[in-house]
């Protein structure tokens, strides 16, 4: 079973604001609740009315990870019933994607009938198209929803239309006539209406593997279904390790994307079921670490070196021998004076008011070799570049993934 929410919605002469929809991944038939309440403990009181008292338990429930599913009451709910509760990753919607389809299209038909200004009829129009939907024709099980779960067709007003009757004279010839007329026209519209979608199905196919990446095609296993023993597998992506960017789409409230970071990091893949990121233990980061592989991308660890050698390669002939005695002695002398001290690493920064110059000015918290407790100091006090370097990229990749983080965590 799957479920999916439909919100915000306008509030309906009913009162309702959101919509609930269920589909069985199965059959295709699908259930709708429009709700005014979309709490932990309506979600349940809606799925035993809808489903359980209809059908019985699921086996499996399908869902995304709103927090409406994803609470104690509702998994409490689907243990009761002994169903199994899987949640998809974040942000990958195509992991539940037959139910995004449906949902899809029962909006799509709400839009189409909608006629109040204020949109306040949708929930009406909603049960109505669902019943619609269940019973239309589904281009991959070739039979409609309504007959795959009862097992006879539902007899709807086309259906009494275009059903026979007894011949006569009059009024019930005419009838027949346009009956059967009305049955014709249904035929060639249905024809009509299968044609365009398989026209439109082989453009977006095309479509589609016209922008197939290179590395995506390679991982696609071969359409032809033959097995080619000295074919190597198709490799990953990323492997164990790997260092890559994280993309995430919303922003906090109040920020414009277009200021936005949207890749973060780098963070290193963890494992390799989907893939997990290894968070760093001192940023706080709470979002969830298993993302899909479209929202990653791999690390350029090194920029493009040149391929072709500058000097040509010495051969033994022209080598010349060189005697160590008569090198002079090493002339090289430590940059820092004599009492120094050297630099483990930077913990922490801040940014106090100074009382003499009246102004902000940015110390670090640094930890020194070979004492145990660290001390602020000015970034003029500092002859570790290669230590500030480090700590302030990743504090600015630290604040760019903050930046979005509230809304991740949703």
């Amino acid at each position: 079973m799957l479920l999916d929410f439909v919100i915000p919605l306008p509030k309906s002469r009913r009162g309702n604001t959101a919509l609930l929809l269920f589909q069985c991944s199965f059959t295709g038939f699908v259930m709708g609740k429009a709700m005014s309440d979309t709490t932990a403990l309506v979600v349940a009181q809606a799925f035993a009315e809808c489903v359980y008292r209809r059908f019985g338990a699921p086996s499996l429930i399908r869902h995304d990870r709103d927090p409406r599913f994803m609470s104690e009451v509702f998994q409490a709910f689907a243990e009761m019933m002994q169903s199994r509760s899987r949640a998809t990753l974040n942000h990958r919607p195509q992991a539940n994607g037959q139910q995004e389809r449906s949902v899809k299209t029962v909006m799509q038909s709400v839009r189409v009938y909608a006629e109040d200004p204020l949109q306040q009829d949708w929930d009406e129009i909603a049960e109505k198209l669902i019943f619609a939907i269940n019973n239309s024709q589904d281009g991959t099980r070739k039979e409609t929803p309504f007959y795959l779960v009862h097992g006879w067709d539902a007899q709807s007003t086309l259906k009494a239309m275009s059903s026979s009757l007894k011949r006569g004279s009059g009024r019930q010839s005419d009838a027949l006539a346009w009956r059967r007329e009305v049955n014709r026209q249904q035929e060639i519209a249905l024809s009509m209406a299968k044609e365009y979608q398989a026209t439109e199905k082989a453009r977006r196919a095309k479509e589609h593997n016209e922008t197939l990446g290179r590395q995506e095609k390679e991982s696609l296993p071969s359409l032809s279904g033959e097995v080619d023993p000295n074919e190597t597998p198709p490799r990953s992506l990323f492997e164990h390790g790997s260092r890559v960017w994280l993309y995430m789409e919303r922003v906090k409230p109040g920020l414009t994307k277009k200021l936005a970071h949207r890749w973060h990091g780098p963070f290193r893949i963890k494992e390799e079921f989907a893939y997990e990121l290894e968070l760093p233990n001192r940023s706080g980061y709470r979002f969830y670490p298993v993302v899909h592989v479209s929202r990653l991308k791999a690390v350029s660890e090194f920029g493009d070196r040149p391929k072709v050698r500058l000097a040509p390669e010495v051969d033994e002939e022209s080598r010349v021998d060189i005697d160590e005695e008569l090198l002079p002695e090493d002339s090289w002398e430590p940059d820092h004076p004599s009492g120094e001290y050297e630099v483990e690493t930077i913990l922490d920064d801040r940014t106090p008011l100074s009382t003499r110059a009246n102004r902000a000015v940015r110390e670090f918290k640094v930890k020194w070799v070979g004492y145990e407790e660290p001390t602020w100091e000015p970034a003029a006090n500092l002859s570790c570049g290669g230590h500030l370097y480090d700590y302030l990229r990743q504090e600015r990749s630290d604040r760019r993934l903050q930046m979005a983080q509230p809304a991740d965590e949703e």
